[in-house]
């Protein structure tokens, strides 16, 4: 994976983390701090369920391919975001 590639995901997460947080809490978005859950909410490969109502229709499509989905890099950007909120949480 690039540099420039991950940036762009990088970025990716973040756009649709703060489309998330505009509409629900972090403990909702993530069904009580599943990480699991976070990562399917975040949807890189595809959100996997049916669109939540504030969501538009191109909103959380794939943006990875599956290389990149199954790189452990992919794994470790949207964890990272997912410690930095749950940290955030026990402030």
């Amino acid at each position: 994976m690039t540099d420039e590639r991950y940036k762009e995901i990088c970025w990716e997460v973040h756009r649709r983390l703060n489309l998330w947080l505009d509409h629900c809490t972090f403990k909702e978005m993530t069904v009580d701090y599943s990480r699991m859950r976070f990562h399917m909410a975040i949807g890189l490969g595809g959100y996997p369920f049916a669109k939540e109502s504030w969501m538009n229709e191109n909103d959380f499509n794939a943006f990875v391919n599956n290389d990149e989905f199954y790189h452990p890099v992919c794994d470790a950007i949207i964890d990272s975001f997912f410690d930095e909120l749950l940290k955030n949480e026990d402030e």
